[in-house]
């Protein structure tokens, strides 16, 4: 007992006698690694900004495509119409087989057909987690509790085959989809063909909200990168502050050291200088 006793004595001592020599060298010395990892901190929280500005973008198109549905059902079907091009070369077509079920079927419907036969096939497997999602803002998963696993299911709520189901179309529901030319620039118009018998954009708005769920989903994969990467460097710079860091390790400046010394010599000198005139007055 009282080796230990006097061990833990020694060691007490011990950092009293070592510890604020070596503060002072590391307040006296400029860190190499805490200046990269306070530009590390900068970069990272840099990029966490430019993330959530994403987020905000991806949530406007969200509402954006809200204000477009809304739109298409107020509108009536345009009988005047033509049909497209690409419907009348999709008629005139031969039959071509499915790439999911390899059964051939007629180019008029392979949309439709590959689209459930994709969903009938996805819905078999299971995907999901023990926890619930919890984010900001939109449902983003399905969610849905499987009392048999004990899961959440973990697929886009709004491509999820197993729990969600389309809505009915109705006779006179239109189209809606944005027209665009040259792929990707915007006409201001939108389809106005009754929505049963588009081809062209079957399933748009789904897919369309399935794009920008994904690409949030994307997202905030990358600020929880970001938040272990701040974690880690923040754990970095505490380790090297800490006492066993400081007791094992010694930055020894030289120039500083020497400049110390010249300063405590003249002023040793100047201090004997002042002793020496006052005795000689006396």
């Amino acid at each position: 007992m009282y080796v230990h006793f006097y061990y833990y004595w020694y060691i007490y001592f011990l950092i009293l006698q070592v510890l604020p020599a070596r503060i002072q060298e590391w307040k006296l010395t400029t860190c190499v690694a805490e200046e990269i990892n306070k530009r590390e901190l900068e970069n990272v929280r840099k990029q966490q900004q430019e993330i959530r500005r994403v987020l905000q973008e991806l949530d406007k198109r969200h509402k954006e495509l809200d204000l477009v549905i809304e739109r298409s059902k107020r509108t009536t079907i345009d009988m005047s119409e033509p049909m497209d091009q690409d419907q009348d070369t999709m008629e005139t077509e031969m039959n071509m087989s499915c790439v999911t079920c390899g059964y051939e079927i007629h180019s008029r419907t392979a949309i439709r057909h590959m689209e459930r036969c994709f969903n009938k096939h996805e819905s078999q497997a299971s995907f999901g987690s023990v926890y619930k999602t919890r984010v900001e803002g939109n449902q983003l998963f399905c969610d849905v509790f499987n009392a048999q696993n004990g899961t959440y299911c973990k697929r886009l709520r709004v491509l999820c085959p197993e729990h969600g189901k389309d809505p009915k179309v109705g006779d006179q529901e239109v189209c809606g989809c944005p027209l665009v030319t040259n792929v990707f620039d915007l006409t201001g118009e939108f389809c106005r063909v009754a929505k049963k018998e588009c081809i062209r954009h079957y399933c748009w708005e789904k897919l369309r909200r399935a794009e920008i769920d994904m690409e949030i989903v994307r997202q905030w994969l990358k600020i929880d990168e970001l938040i272990e990467q701040e974690r880690q460097i923040r754990q970095r710079m505490t380790d090297r502050a800490g006492v066993l860091a400081l007791m094992l390790h010694s930055t020894y400046n030289h120039e500083l050291m020497e400049e110390m010394a010249a300063n405590n010599s003249a002023t040793q000198s100047e201090a004997s200088a002042a002793l020496t005139n006052g005795s000689s007055v006396s």
